[in-house]
């Protein structure tokens, strides 16, 4: 069997990155303390040591609050809707509110918060794929951006980029929803958007011109056969190379017109089987290594032949998550919450992933 790890392992080798990246990947090794990441050890507070104790004072003050982070996902699919709508009508942008939330996701995801990775993944119509996608593109990117080793300034301007980067689909909205395949002047028209997206911008005064430049370039590729201008390798603005990486990854990872969803486990696959061809390699390991190959959410089968849902990732080990186990070998519903934390159970490993689908025809299989 293939795996991923080996072939990501041999791209990288392949690709041999710059100076730069070498050193990026060094710190990659040594990355800070996230608390949200540190599992605590489920003991008593008399035989907890200090700092233990300390540490699982600060994650319950640091707690995810999860109507929060459903409110403020709920408030980026607004926002994607006004923005789309002033666009579409050519009436003043309103970048404030845009802007500020951008600001507080970035806020939450310097904190370690996974929670807005649970929406990330979440289902939704193929016909509000425009909203739920610019707001998830937002998310990720950000998340990647913490990976590159980003400062705040500079996640807020890829934040918004990210945000904007469809923004120019509304003068084809109706062409790119089209349940079947596209004709060769369709995908023209279509290709036609990111150029849109970023004239609008563009006339606005003192706006962020690397943002424009993202917007602009987000659907350019390392070969050089992307669109709209062609261009290649380190000719295309950093912003648009991670927008693009996650851009294919969120549209993979969700259901559209004309095809079903793929996991996020073969969305990985798929990205890494174009090798250095389309994307930037670095920025590919980057998102492999934040989200996992098991991402936040995600059911997995253990070797065990329990089923359990991924609660956190290991950054160093991507492989062996933290897995919540909801059902047991024998396909019942846990009574006790049970948490393995993969990288301290090295006699059990992921089998495999799961759809939502594969879980309940498995479980119905054991009753």
């Amino acid at each position: 069997m293939v795996r991923i790890s080996d072939i990501l392992k041999r791209r990288m080798k392949d690709s041999g990155p710059p100076e730069k990246a070498k050193t990026e990947e060094k710190k990659e090794q040594t990355p800070p303390l996230q608390l949200s990441k540190v599992m605590i050890p489920r003991e008593s507070p008399e035989t907890q040591k200090p700092q233990e104790m300390q540490i699982a004072k600060a994650m319950k003050e640091l707690a995810p609050d999860i109507e929060r982070s459903k409110a403020l996902y709920a408030k980026g699919i607004q926002l994607v809707k006004e923005l789309l709508v002033s666009a579409a009508e050519k009436k003043p942008i309103e970048f404030a509110a845009i802007k500020d939330l951008v600001a507080e996701v970035v806020n939450l995801l310097v904190l370690g918060d996974k929670v807005l990775f649970t929406f990330f993944y979440d289902d939704y119509l193929p016909e509000d794929y425009l909203y739920n996608h610019m707001v998830n593109a937002m998310i990720m990117c950000i998340e990647v951006g913490l990976g590159l080793g980003y400062n705040k300034s500079q996640l807020a301007e890829l934040g918004l980029a990210a945000f904007l980067h469809d923004m120019g689909m509304v003068a084809v909205r109706d062409v790119a929803s089209l349940p079947r395949s596209l004709t060769e002047e369709e995908l023209n028209q279509i290709k036609e958007h990111p150029a849109y997206g970023a004239n609008i911008l563009s006339q606005i005064k003192n706006f962020p011109q690397s943002v424009v430049y993202a917007v602009q370039e987000e659907h350019e590729r390392i070969n050089g056969r992307g669109y709209p201008k062609g261009i290649k390798d380190g000719q295309i603005n950093e912003y648009s190379r991670v927008i693009a990486t996650v851009d294919v990854y969120e549209a993979l990872t969700h259901s559209r017109a004309y095809r079903g969803k793929y996991s996020p486990h073969e969305a990985i696959k798929d990205m890494l089987s174009s090798g250095n061809s389309l994307f930037d390699t670095r920025i590919l390991k980057i998102l492999i290594n934040q989200v996992g190959i098991y991402p936040i959410g995600s059911w997995v089968e253990l070797s065990t032949n329990e089923i359990g849902k991924v609660i956190n990732v290991n950054d160093n080990s991507p492989l062996r998550p933290v897995v919540n186990l909801i059902f047991d070998s024998a396909g019942k519903r846990s009574g006790d919450t049970r948490v393995l934390d993969l990288t301290k159970q090295f006699n059990i490993f992921i089998k495999k992933p799961l759809s939502d689908e594969e879980v309940s025809h498995l479980i119905k299989e054991k009753e």
